[in-house]
Formats: structure tokens, C-alpha cells, sequence
């Protein structure tokens, strides 16, 4: 996964006997002792939804048109806020001056890693809702096409305490830790869970991690 996030094939490169392999190995290595997981979330019924606007109980709302694509059926939504820290970023950005592809390997970890907590989180999602006999729709992100990132980040940081888990917004809407990201999935009867995340990227026609990132995210 370290080495497809860095935009390698994994088995290409292990065939070539690479030393990508061994330093990838390496910041798995360094990296899991630095990873601090957190998740924030929260769940709030949907009240109505109107000009592609989600209004939830008891205050707030989503909008956008992906929201209103996806969320329009949606009886309840989560809304989650994710992390690993900072300390693998420390680290990468300490390693990059003398040891540039040691830097660019825990990097790729700490992405991995962020990925692999809001699978997590998804999967949790997905099961409690299953076990009420209900439906999930796919996790929708600010930055995805149809969801500016401005506009989705002060929806959700409006909404959830990211702060309590030590994490914020900067004035371009960028999130501290760096390694961390948001969503919502929306809880239903009747959703459609068909696609990806990846489908609503603009980077999704070129992405060479896509394979590997909606592997977790399905």
C-alpha cells in the first residue's frame, strides 16, 4: 500500500528487486510507533432536505449538488473528522533533507495510514446500519467534484468538535494535522451505495492509487 501510494506497482517493483521495498519496509516500520489514531464523529437526523440543502436536526446543514445526489434519501447522516497525528508528518518532513526517499516512503505511510482509519470508521458505519436493516451510501469529502472544499469543511467543522481531538482548519480550509480527513455518510433505507468515492474525484481518470484506495473504501 506504502509503495502505491508513492505511484509504484508493488509487484513491478518487487520484481525489480528494488530498494523501494526495503525502504518502504523501513517506514512502516519508523512510522507505527508515531501513529496517534483518533476519530470525531456524529450522528444527527435529517429534518429535510430542500434546494439541495440537507437540514438536520437539531440545527445545521449540508449542501451542495453531490450532498443532494447522494444525501436526498438519507433518514439520518454521520459526519466524522480523522487522524493520525502529526508525528509521522514531523518525521517525513525531518527526513527529507537528508534522506529525501526515507521522507517521501513515510509520507506515503502516513496517507495509508489516515486511509485506513476512515475505513474503519466506514466499516463501523456500515454494520450498525446493516444490523437495522439499512443502507449506507458511499463517504463523500470535501474536495470531491460536486462538494467544494471551503464549503465542506466549515459544514462539517461547524457541526462535529474536531478541536477536542486537536484538530483544525486553517484560513484555506486545510486541516492540522495534515495527515487527517473528513466526511459524511449518509443512513437510509432506501440509498444507493453503488460507485466509489474515487468515481467523484477529478483526479479519478489518472489516479494510479485509486486500485488500492477503493479496495477500503468499498
Amino acid at each position: 500500500m506504502v509503495l502505491r501510494a508513492q505511484g509504484a506497482d508493488p509487484e513491478g517493483v518487487r520484481g525489480r528487486r528494488s530498494t523501494a521495498v526495503a525502504i518502504a519496509e523501513q517506514a512502516v516500520a519508523a512510522g507505527m510507533p508515531l501513529l496517534q489514531p483518533v476519530v470525531v464523529f456524529a450522528t444527527f437526523p435529517v429534518q429535510e432536505f430542500r434546494h439541495e440543502q440537507v437540514r438536520l436536526e437539531p440545527g445545521g446543514h449540508l449542501s451542495g449538488p453531490l450532498i443532494a445526489e447522494h444525501l436526498r434519501a438519507a433518514q439520518s447522516v454521520v459526519l466524522a473528522v480523522c487522524s493520525i497525528g502529526p508525528a509521522v508528518d514531523e518525521a517525513a518532513s525531518a527526513c527529507f533533507a537528508e534522506d529525501p526517499a526515507m521522507g517521501v516512503a513515510l509520507d506515503a505511510f502516513g496517507s495509508v495510514a489516515v486511509d485506513l482509519v476512515a475505513s474503519a470508521m466506514c466499516k463501523r458505519v456500515d454494520d450498525e446500519a446493516e444490523a437495522v436493516g439499512l443502507r449506507t451510501t458511499v463517504p463523500l469529502s470535501p474536495g470531491l467534484v460536486g462538494w467544494p472544499v471551503a464549503s465542506g469543511q466549515r459544514q462539517i467543522f461547524s457541526l462535529v468538535d474536531a478541536a477536542s481531538a486537536g484538530i483544525s482548519l486553517t484560513e484555506g480550509y486545510m486541516m492540522v494535522p495534515k495527515k487527517s480527513t473528513s466526511m459524511v455518510i449518509g443512513i437510509g433505507p432506501d440509498l444507493d451505495h453503488t460507485g466509489e468515492s474515487c468515481d467523484y474525484c477529478s483526479m479519478a481518470a489518472t489516479c494510479r492509487y485509486r486500485q488500492e484506495h477503493t479496495s477500503h473504501h468499498g
